[in-house]
C-alpha cells in the first residue's frame, strides 16, 4: 500500500510539471523570438530585486553545467525545450523519486540513490531519442546531397538547393535545411548557418559537408561534382557502419545490461522488502563488498562499451 501511494504522488507531480510545461511552451517560444539579441543601450531594471534573488539557485544550476548539457540534448533530440524547462524536469523527476524512496525505506541513502536514478531518465530519454534522430538523418543526407547536387547543375545557387531540400526531404533532414535557410535569409553568413548544423547534427557526414563547402567558398571549385563525391563516399560509409552496428548490437547491450542490472535489481529489491540490505550494510566489510562490485561493474562495463564502438 505504501509503494501504491508512492507511485501516485510520483505519477501526479510528473504529470503536473509537464503540463505546466506544455502549457507554458508556446509564451515561451514567443518571448524567446522578441528577445533583443544584439547591444543595447539602455536596460530596464524593473524586474531587477526579482533577478537578484533568483540568481543564486540559477547560478548554482548553472556552474554545475547540468543545463547546458541538457538543452544541447535537446537540441540533438528535436526537442524545443529551454534548458530551465528540462533542468526543472530533472529536479521534479529526482525529487519525487528519492521521496518516495526515502519514505518507503525510511533511509537517506537508498532516497538518494533512487533520486539519481530517477532524475537521469529525461536524459536517458533524450539520448535515446537523440539516437534515433541522428541514425534517420544520416539515412537521408546522402539523399539530399544529390538533391542539392542536381539543384546546382540547375542552376540554382547553394542557398536555393538548401532550401528546396528543406521543403522537399522528410524530417529530420528537412527540419534542420530549414532552419539553415531560415538562418540564411535572416542575414546569418552561410558559414555560420552550416557551424550551426554541424553543432546540432554531430556526425562526421555533416562535418565533411561543411568542411567541403567552406573550402569551397575559400578557394573555389566545381561545388556539385565536390557534392556528388561526397554523396557516393557517405552511402558507402554508411552501408559499411550499418553492418558494423549489427555486428556491435549485441555487446553494446551486454554492457547495459551488465552495468544497469545489479543497481535495478537492489533498488527493486530495496523498496519491495525494506531492510533487504541492513544486515550486510551492518557487517564492516559489507560496504567495502559493495563497493568493489560496483567498481568492477562500471570497468567491465565501459571495457565491453569501448569493444563495442566501431569506427568507420
Amino acid at each position: 500500500m505504501p509503494l501504491a501511494i508512492a507511485l501516485l504522488v510520483f505519477a501526479f507531480f510528473l504529470i503536473l510539471v509537464v503540463g505546466i510545461w506544455w502549457v507554458s511552451q508556446t509564451q515561451r517560444t514567443v518571448r524567446k523570438r522578441l528577445r533583443p539579441t544584439g547591444p543595447q543601450t539602455s536596460r530596464t531594471d524593473i524586474l531587477r530585486p526579482e533577478r537578484d534573488a533568483m540568481r543564486g539557485m540559477a547560478g548554482a544550476l548553472r556552474d554545475t553545467g547540468l543545463p547546458q548539457h541538457l538543452a544541447r540534448l535537446a537540441t540533438e533530440a528535436g526537442y524545443k525545450a529551454t534548458a530551465g524547462d528540462l533542468t526543472l524536469v530533472t529536479l521534479a523527476c529526482a525529487a519525487v523519486g528519492g521521496a518516495a524512496a526515502w519514505l518507503r525505506t525510511g533511509g537517506l541513502f537508498w532516497g538518494i540513490l533512487t533520486a539519481v536514478a530517477t532524475g537521469s531518465l529525461p536524459a536517458v530519454y533524450l539520448l535515446y531519442k537523440r539516437g534515433r534522430r541522428i541514425t534517420r538523418f544520416q539515412t537521408q543526407f546522402p539523399d539530399a546531397l544529390d538533391m542539392i547536387t542536381r539543384a546546382i547543375r540547375a542552376g540554382n545557387a547553394l542557398s536555393g538547393a538548401i532550401k528546396l531540400v528543406g521543403e522537399e526531404m522528410p524530417d529530420p533532414s528537412g527540419a534542420e535545411f530549414r532552419h539553415v535557410d531560415d538562418e540564411i535569409r535572416l542575414g546569418t553568413d552561410p558559414g555560420e548557418a552550416l557551424f550551426g548544423l554541424e553543432t546540432r547534427m554531430p556526425t562526421e557526414d555533416v562535418r565533411f559537408f561543411c568542411t567541403a563547402i567552406r573550402i569551397q567558398r575559400s578557394a573555389g571549385g566545381n561545388l556539385a561534382e565536390i557534392l556528388d563525391r561526397l554523396a557516393e563516399v557517405i552511402r558507402e560509409r554508411f552501408k559499411i557502419l550499418s553492418y558494423a552496428r549489427v555486428l556491435s548490437s549485441q555487446h553494446k547491450w551486454s554492457a547495459v545490461c551488465v552495468g544497469l542490472s545489479p543497481i535495478i535489481f537492489g533498488l527493486m529489491f530495496q523498496l519491495l522488502h525494506p531492510g533487504y540490505f541492513d544486515s550486510m550494510l551492518k557487517d564492516p566489510i559489507g560496504p567495502v563488498l559493495i563497493g568493489v562490485g560496483l567498481s568492477l561493474e562500471a570497468v567491465g562495463f565501459f571495457v565491453i562499451w569501448r569493444i563495442a564502438q566501431i569506427k568507420v
